[in-house]
């Protein structure tokens, strides 16, 4: 289907097509919970600096600058399926790589083509929930889509825990890539093509320099808008980010265990997952706009509770706050994005937006790393926290509000 369906009502999020769509989200969520956990805890087993634990994340992160851009213009070309099957192959392979890593060094590479695994399925999948939905819908599926991640991401930590515990840490690896394969048999016998079949596929540009990537799409200011909280949030909450690199660490050094990690990280997920579909229906009356603000602040009251973590309330404090504010924020600048991508170049735009998150995917971890040195780590925390709050007020300067818009084309 395509933008033009966007009032078909054959469309919809809870019909019997849409069930395979959310139940690989919510694989993916499940093994990315579990890998949260233990990727940290892991790369630290090795006895490197707390800065290695950062480039870690970091590593995961370099790839998607460019693997976004590369998978979304094949999904334009040869579908979306294609993609979201390559990317799980890729993913799970290097998580397999992984388990059987002895030494820091060949992890961090796997890291690399891991990383490179993720941005190819983020985008595919992104391009075929893009497809799937239509303006007045796109916040309620951008959070069923999260929802049923969320309920991946709630049982995966304790599940890699339970792996953890009953055989080691590297077994937990080989548990998350199992789950790719599941990924894989659900797209290739229960998703169907969103990309129009050949006549009725609206034809795209030709390209003046195959070297050149096309950046005419992004000269505009409500790319600008966009990419700068898409770059926000990438500092700390999407994909590994700064949050989830140090978050376990830090938890443990304010005296708690592994276990109490697990049970933080649920306990955020069992948030994030209770508003999403209030928040995606908030997006859809109220708009985007104000939504967003919301989700910066109440990330950034997250961010600075980290300067009192001294015991579970605390922790609880910090997961519950990062969990609502994670949704709100991410909900809707993935609807956003959606809202702004133009019909015919959809894989191609949306890759290159995740480009913006996955440039602070890379950044995040490795500055929390290094001013984590002189100010520690929750007073690292506490100026993303500034910076988040300093987001908000752009968005409330320079945002315009896209809900209701057609997609360009």
């Amino acid at each position: 289907m395509n933008e033009g369906s966007r009032d078909d009502p054959r469309v919809g999020l809870f019909s019997l097509a849409a069930t395979p769509v959310f139940a690989s989200f919510f694989l993916w969520g499940f093994g990315t919970g579990a890998l949260w956990m233990v990727r940290p805890l892991f790369a630290y087993s090795f006895g490197v600096p707390i800065f290695f634990v950062g480039l870690v994340s970091a590593f995961s992160a370099a790839p998607r600058i460019f693997g976004g851009p590369i998978a979304g213009g094949f999904a334009d070309r040869v579908g979306r399926r294609p993609v979201v099957v390559a990317g799980a192959i890729i993913h799970g392979g290097a998580l397999a790589a992984q388990a059987f890593t002895t030494s820091y060094a060949p992890f961090l590479v796997l890291e690399l083509i891991s990383g490179f695994g993720v941005a190819v399925w983020v985008t595919g999948s992104s391009v075929l929930l893009a497809d799937f939905t239509r303006v007045s819908n796109r916040g309620r599926g951008v959070a069923l889509r999260n929802m049923a991640q969320r309920l991946g991401i709630l049982a995966g930590p304790a599940a890699g825990g339970l792996v953890a515990v009953t055989f080691d840490l590297r077994s937990v690896f080989l548990f998350i890539a199992a789950t790719k394969i599941l990924i894989v048999l659900i797209t290739l016998f229960g998703i169907s093509e969103t990309l129009p079949p050949g006549k009725e596929r609206v034809q795209l540009p030709k390209r003046r320099s195959r070297v050149v990537p096309d950046l005419s799409l992004f000269r505009t200011h409500d790319f600008a808008a966009l990419s700068l909280v898409t770059l926000a949030l990438g500092l700390v909450v999407m994909g590994p980010g700064a949050f989830r690199t140090f978050f376990p660490l830090q938890v443990q050094e304010a005296g708690m265990s592994v276990g109490d990690v697990g049970n933080l990280i649920s306990a955020s997920g069992f948030a994030a997952l209770v508003v999403a579909l209030p928040v995606g229906a908030l997006v859809d009356r109220t708009g985007r706009q104000p939504m967003l603000v919301v989700g910066l602040v109440l990330l950034a009251l997250a961010l600075f509770l980290f300067v009192g973590l001294e015991g579970l309330v605390v922790g609880f404090g910090i997961a519950l706050a990062f969990g609502v504010g994670e949704t709100v924020a991410t909900n809707t600048n993935q609807t956003q994005a959606m809202d702004l991508a133009p019909v015919e170049r959809r894989g191609y735009f949306l890759g290159t937006w995740q480009a913006t998150m996955n440039a602070g995917q890379l950044v995040g971890p490795l500055a929390v790393g290094a001013l984590a040195a002189p100010l520690g780590i929750p007073g690292a925390f506490a100026v993303l926290g500034g910076l988040l709050l300093a987001t908000a007020v752009a968005v409330l300067v320079l945002g315009r509000e896209t809900a209701g818009r057609p997609a360009s084309g």
